[in-house]
């Protein structure tokens, strides 16, 4: 029961460390505790982790490797491997690493919208649904989320032949309107409804680019954007006038 105890204490404050990113005291406890056979998995899952936050990939990849062979069902590993993987530009390798991460961690919202984030890169756009709407059941306020789903809703409303699914359409928006809800300056969210409303010709639209333009000003990342939705108000001005 003390071994146990203590051991607990040890990983949990290298976990305390990794979440502070006091790199180097948690790289120097890892050492210690990659001695012990019982701490050895979650020590390698959260070594990536180090590793991965200050760019090296290479060594983050090899610690996840480590802790699933020792732990196949280690979901912060997977997580962390599949995470490694899509930022290498391999979302299909990324998928398996992410499902099985939620498959283990059921209730992991950022495991959930991870996939998804993979999946829509994928062009499976049901799937990369249902993985935003878990991660939305798990967090509520995952702005995110909502806006990735609506994302997915917008591409998987647009059909072959040029038309629209008008019922996944009003879903795309009513999800970039959520993710404003929960986030009032997500300029993503707020330019991406605009153009809903554009291809609509909704007069709706002309507020939202209101509202976009506000909460852009200052923003020098967004100037090419707001030049264009500065055009996009105007030409919708002409057509609900």
């Amino acid at each position: 029961m003390t071994e146990s105890l203590t051991q607990d204490v040890r990983l949990t404050s290298l976990q305390q460390l990794v979440q502070d990113e006091a790199w180097h005291e948690a790289l120097r406890l890892a050492d210690t505790l990659l001695q012990d056979a019982a701490l050895a998995a979650p020590t390698h899952a959260l070594l990536a982790v180090v590793h991965s936050k200050q760019g090296r990939r290479d060594e983050a990849m090899k610690h996840c490797h480590q802790a699933l062979a020792l732990h196949p069902e280690d979901a912060l590993a997977l997580f962390n491997l599949g995470t490694l993987l899509a930022q290498q530009g391999k979302p299909a390798e990324a998928v398996t690493y992410f499902e099985q991460a939620v498959t283990h961690a059921a209730t992991w919202a950022a495991a959930h919208y991870n996939l998804g984030t993979v999946l829509l890169r994928l062009e499976r756009y049901r799937e990369a649904i249902d993985a935003f709407e878990q991660a939305i059941t798990h967090c509520r306020e995952y702005p995110e989320a909502h806006f990735s789903c609506g994302n997915a809703r917008a591409l998987a409303a647009l059909k072959s032949d040029g038309t629209l699914d008008y019922y996944e359409f009003d879903r795309a928006v009513t999800a970039y309107k959520a993710a404003i809800q929960q986030r009032p300056d997500y300029t993503a969210a707020l330019y991406n409804l605009g153009m809903l409303y554009k291809r609509r010709n909704s007069a709706e639209g002309l507020r939202v680019w209101d509202q976009y333009l506000e909460v852009s000003q200052g923003l020098t990342d967004e100037t090419v954007w707001r030049l264009r939705a500065a055009e996009y108000k105007r030409d919708l001005q002409e057509h609900v006038r």
